[in-house]
């Protein structure tokens, strides 16, 4: 039996708005055996790490990200024809695999033990969740959705599927499962970043959304769609769709509709942001981010209404795309606070509340016994100081440490 001790750790519990002081947790074969207040012989019995000083919460939780994109220059070129990862789809797949592997790296680091991938490249990410698995490469939990349904000229050209019609959407579920995927992404809205096109407008019809959803639900196999718009929100959710990615432009029946249907909002507040990262742009032309700009603006405060409106928010980045790093997700903490959030809802937002979004609140985003042992481990009192956040000095899963910087403490 493998059995480790972490003492005298502060601990933040994913349920609590207070930090648990001095406690010990007792981990067994990848599980929370024990939660003590005070030193015991059982608590000598295995590899003993000492946290004095150091604050331990559940391992955070990115609800929508990609783990297989990099944002591409569109200077020159229009995302009609490029996408996210796009220009090594016809030369290099391999380099695809090695960024994915890259990426589970950079997500550990970050204190991140369990990603959902709103859509990768080729089935890439079926492979890379199977590596994970069996433990050729170390990385986050994935949860995938493999290619992305959408409509031509729309998103991610080349390594999405463009069904038409309510049978076509049949069928590319069927085909998804296949793929054992754990999800189905819809991108029901057209791109923010593509002149000319209005991203507010909804590319399936009702009767297509309705199929889609219908199907991947006799495979009880839940939902994700890309929303830019009010009407593409109420199609989603009428038909019964699970989880809101963006939720840009939702108006007051789509928040009555996410309250009575209990829907999460996954809010991905950095994408797109009021000011541009350096790295976007640099590779954006200025028209585009002119557009980004504008988009911004509603996105923010659409989601500030939906959070006032009691809407549950669960942490989400989009990482991958529009120039945000995978790594640096931890930033989304901060804009959850500039909504209105306290630094325990933002904490919650990433743990138990993302937990109970992706229906794993029974295994993870909290510390109780029987609970798998998942921990980010932070410089500072995120509580106090929510940049702590960015302080990750260990990151443990399932019982084992892999990562430990205690005595580097690098910052994003």
């Amino acid at each position: 039996m493998q059995r480790l001790i972490l003492k005298n750790v502060n601990l933040f519990d994913g349920e609590n708005d207070k930090l648990e002081e001095k406690k010990t947790l007792v981990i067994e074969n990848g599980v929370i055996a024990d939660i003590l207040s005070k030193d015991s012989e059982q608590a000598e019995n295995g590899k003993v790490i000492d946290l004095s000083g150091y604050t331990l919460t559940p391992g955070f939780i990115d609800c929508h990200m990609h783990m297989l994109l990099e944002e591409v220059t569109d200077k020159e070129e229009s995302l009609a024809t490029t996408s996210p990862g796009g220009e090594r789809l016809d030369t290099a797949q391999a380099a695809v695999a090695y960024l994915g592997a890259y990426n589970c790296r950079r997500m550990l680091d970050a204190g991140f033990t369990t990603v959902i991938d709103g859509g990768g490249n080729n089935f890439i990410e079926c492979a890379l969740k199977e590596a994970i698995h069996k433990g050729y490469i170390e990385g986050p939990d994935l949860f995938i959705a493999g290619k992305q349904l959408t409509t031509n000229k729309a998103h991610f050209v080349g390594f999405s599927m463009e069904p038409y019609g309510p049978y076509g959407m049949r069928k590319a579920v069927r085909d998804l499962m296949y793929h054992s995927v754990d999800h189905i992404k819809l991108q029901l809205s057209p791109p923010i970043r593509m002149i000319g096109r209005n991203s507010q407008a909804c590319d399936f019809t009702p009767e297509e959304i309705e199929a889609a959803i219908d199907e991947a639900h006799n495979y009880a196999t839940p939902v994700h769609a890309h929303l830019r718009g009010a009407e593409a929100i109420k199609r989603f959710l009428r038909a019964d769709g699970d989880l809101v990615v963006h939720g840009t432009g939702i108006d007051e029946e789509g928040i009555e509709l996410m309250l009575k249907k209990d829907r999460y909002m996954l809010a991905t507040l950095l994408s797109p942001t009021p000011t541009p990262s350096k790295e976007l742009a640099a590779a954006k032309s200025q028209g585009v981010l002119d557009l980004l700009a504008k988009t911004a603006e509603r996105h923010w405060a659409s989601v500030k209404k939906a959070y006032e409106a009691g809407v549950k928010i669960a942490f989400s980045t989009d990482a991958g795309t529009l120039g945000i790093k995978v790594g640096t997700n931890a930033l989304e903490f901060m804009n959850l606070k500039k909504i209105g959030m306290s630094n325990a809802e933002a904490l919650k937002a990433a743990t138990s509340v993302a937990a109970s979004a992706i229906g794993q609140e029974d295994k993870i985003g909290y510390i109780k016994k029987g609970y798998r042992a998942n921990f980010a481990v932070l410089s500072g009192n995120p509580l106090e100081d929510l940049q702590a956040t960015q302080n990750v000095v260990m990151t443990i899963k399932d019982g084992k440490i892999l990562k430990d910087s205690r005595e580097e403490q690098v910052s994003l």
